[in-house]
């Protein structure tokens, strides 16, 4: 489904990518909550992960399960249950247990600690005592007490629609310690400051008289004359005429599987059996679709995948019939009712992932642990409620007898587009229509549409301040460097004495920068909580801290360490030493990257630049990458302001003369080179050259190579009509398919213009 981005879409895409705050995004049946994630996995540059509580939803967003990411046992977590041992307790959890039990790698502890950006789809399947062991999980990894241990978190999903899965025994447990099962109930939810917004445009329907019987079902309001509405849809004997294509959803899997099994068996012909490919890991909970495809010529399938070609010929949950399947089985061709052109299609893959943190690149990458090849489609004369969320549907024939779970009709009715194009087969009487008075009490805390703008302004400068004090703290570094040195008093390696009285020197220093640091923290803690902000202040001692720190850290560790490295290497016994001492290299480097861009974040805060122009520029704060070849003094590579862009062996190259670094982009961009050749030549950004570009805009550079002339034209309309907005206004105004790089350049146009008229 294809949602175009609107106001309160954008205001929550900058709470995520320019705050740390804690949000959870919710919003009505069809509003775009899956558009929202797919932009935030697109656009925001912090290391995240995506993950579900169960394994189709994982897939079907891309990540992995919250149990696999955390390695959590499967059981009941009550945090301070006092565990008796035996049979009785075998399946619950307590923090001791928890954390006893947990078998995390050395790699997938760094990949917790540089996270910056948790998301969990389908949040209202998450239960509460889940969402609190993943909290203490995090809160031991990365040593930080404060609610997940500091880690952001967003959270997707719709509380009316299908929630958390609980046994009556695990209840029994539960119900002594939480309220309702709901994550919004878990005590580290309770403990957070989590920020509710809530989507509220509807793109599924557009019927004002459905949509309103839709709220009523979903807000516990259901009137007689709501239900004699939906009741006039009710019809025990329908049966859809041939060219008609109609869906049943069912609530339980046997009736959906036997509603099929039946159809199928009405059509002539032989049925066709297609076997997906299996490979590695991937567990049978999660496949989206049947392992066996068992099909005939004339079939109704329904695609579980939108069509990732440029035409978009299907989407997931468009319904079709199999007109052909090929000899070999390699290909099948779908025809539509709906005078859409028939579309041939082959297998497709599902991956299941693992992440990893990539300390060379400073990235979370993901690391295919298994596939599932298998057409895209299903058969789909029934589904299930479950598997038919997300989905829309023209026509559905809802079965409705069988007792529903909270919500359940709700999701049902609303992945049909409108009241003609539903027909039930039993009556739904008030009694099937229910909402757990919680999720309603709770779903009132979301923000009020004139909260978003002055919380998000303060959110983003808070946001830019507490990376100014995390860039003064060494407790990594300092950590990493005692580790290092008690662990090689341990190892046979060459010189072993020498390299201890190394290290010994190196942690004494790296101990000094953090006592030294810890103090500078508190001056800008006491200087960022007056009123208003001291920013002259913090801006002399940024300045003065900065080269302070710099000096120290160049001459006390990557010198000398980069030299050790270099002598050791030559060494005997010493790869797994020199590995180690590599790593303390490239976290030192990074310190280094960190300090230098802190200083131009102090200085934009004095200038009292835009916000949002303030976190264009630093968005690659955390994102610096570094040669994982670190040998020696002339081998170093950090990509972004430090090194520049030698490779392994190549010198240090000369920085480029204040003022020139424009020109060195724009002589490459006239020898033909794209953008993002001279963003990897120059270990820049793409941005960073384009903006360097900008300023050649009508004497070098014609806008038109930079920009699309319909989107610049569009630009240059709005702020004609909108003269006198600052850069931020124009960007909200505009959305999500403007960046702020884009209104730079209409801006540079614009200018240029001006002055060519003063000339004339």
């Amino acid at each position: 489904m294809e949602v175009e981005t609107n106001d309160i879409f954008s205001k929550a895409a900058s709470f995520v990518i320019h705050t740390n705050k804690p949000i959870f995004l919710t919003g009505k049946a069809g509003t775009g909550k899956t558009t929202f994630l797919k932009y935030i996995q697109k656009n925001c540059a912090k290391k995240m992960v995506v993950t579900a509580p169960i394994g189709v939803a994982a897939i079907n967003a891309g990540g992995t399960t919250l149990h696999s990411l955390f390695h959590l046992p499967f059981g009941t977590y009550i945090r301070d249950h006092q565990l008796r041992w035996d049979e009785h307790d075998s399946h619950i959890y307590n923090r001791q247990r928890l954390l006893s039990k947990i078998r995390l790698s050395v790699e997938r502890r760094n990949l917790l600690q540089e996270l910056e950006l948790l998301v969990i789809d389908e949040v209202s399947m998450l239960r509460a005592d889940v969402l609190d062991a993943i909290d203490d999980v995090l809160k031991s990894v990365r040593r930080d007490m404060r609610p997940f241990g500091g880690l952001q978190l967003l959270l997707i999903g719709d509380l009316y629609q299908l929630p958390p899965v609980v046994k009556n025994q695990e209840w029994a447990f539960l119900r002594e310690h939480y309220s309702t099962p709901f994550f919004f109930d878990s005590m580290a939810v309770r403990e957070l400051d989590l920020v509710q917004i809530e989507l509220e445009k509807i793109y599924r329907q557009q019927d004002p008289v459905f949509i309103d019987l839709l709220n009523s079902i979903r807000n516990n309001a259901c009137t007689t004359e709501h239900i004699r509405l939906l009741n006039d849809h009710y019809r025990a004997d329908f049966k859809p005429d041939k060219d008609d294509v109609f869906i049943t959803l069912c609530s339980h899997n046997a009736q959906a599987d036997r509603i099929n099994r039946e159809r199928l068996k009405e059509l002539k012909g032989k049925t066709i059996a297609l076997q997906a490919l299996v490979t590695g890991d991937y567990a049978e909970s999660a496949y989206p679709t049947e392992q066996i495809l068992q099909l005939k010529i004339g079939a109704q399938v329904m695609f579980i995948k939108n069509d990732k070609g440029l035409e978009k010929r299907y989407y997931n949950g468009k319904i079709g019939f199999i007109k052909d399947i090929s000899a070999n089985k390699r290909d099948m061709w779908i025809a539509f009712n709906d005078g859409s052109e028939e579309v041939k299609i082959s297998k497709e893959e599902w991956k299941n992932v693992k992440y990893n943190y990539d300390k060379a690149e400073d990235k979370v990458q993901e690391e295919t642990l298994g596939t599932f090849s298998q057409f895209p489609i299903r058969l789909a004369w029934a589904v299930t409620i479950h598997k038919s969320q997300g989905l829309t549907f023209d026509r559905a024939i809802i079965d409705a007898g069988a007792a529903f779970a909270a919500g359940q009709v709700y999701v049902a009715l609303s992945r049909v587009r409108s009241l003609e194009g539903l027909v039930l087969r039993s009556v739904i009487n008030p009694s099937n229509i229910f909402t757990n008075q919680s999720v309603v009490d709770y779903s009132r805390r979301k923000l009020a549409g004139d909260e978003y703008d002055e919380l998000l302004r303060e959110s983003q400068r808070l946001y830019l301040m507490n990376l100014l004090l995390e860039t003064f703290d060494w407790t990594v570094i300092r950590e990493q460097a005692t580790t290092l040195k008690n662990e090689t008093g341990e190892k046979n390696i060459a010189d072993k004495q020498e390299a201890v009285e190394f290290l010994n020197a190196l942690s004494i220093a790296c101990n000094m920068h953090q006592e030294v640091a810890a103090k500078f923290q508190g001056q800008l803690n006491s200087l960022l909580a007056n009123s208003p902000v001291a920013l002259q202040q913090i801006d002399e001692r940024t300045e003065k801290a900065t080269s302070w720190f710099i000096t120290k850290l160049e001459k006390q560790a990557l010198d000398p360490l980069e030299n050790h490295i270099k002598l050791w290497t030559a060494k005997k016994r010493t790869k797994k030493y020199i590995q180690q001492c590599k790593a303390l290299l490239i976290d030192c480097y990074r310190k280094l990257d960190r300090l230098k861009k802190c200083r131009s974040l102090s200085k934009a805060l004095l200038e009292e630049m835009e916000i949002a122009d303030i976190l264009e520029q630093v968005k690659d704060f955390h994102s610096i990458r570094i040669d994982a070849e670190l040998t020696g003094k002339g081998s170093s590579v950090l990509e972004g302001s430090i090194l520049g862009t030698g490779g392994a062996g190549s010198a240090k190259p000369a920085k480029a003369p204040k003022g020139q670094t424009k020109v060195i982009s724009l002589q490459f961009f006239k020898e033909g080179k794209s953008i993002g050749e001279i963003a990897t030549l120059r270990g820049l950004t793409e941005n960073t050259i384009t903006n360097h570009l900008i300023s050649f805009i009508g004497t070098e550079v014609l806008a038109e190579q930079l920009i699309n002339l319909q989107k610049l034209d569009t630009i240059l309309r709005y702020m004609e009509k909108n003269a006198g907005q600052t850069t931020a206004e124009l960007k909200q105004g505009l959305g999500h398919e403007v960046s702020y790089t884009d209104i730079k350049i209409a801006q540079q146009v614009k200018t240029n213009a001006k002055l060519q008229k003063t000339l004339d």
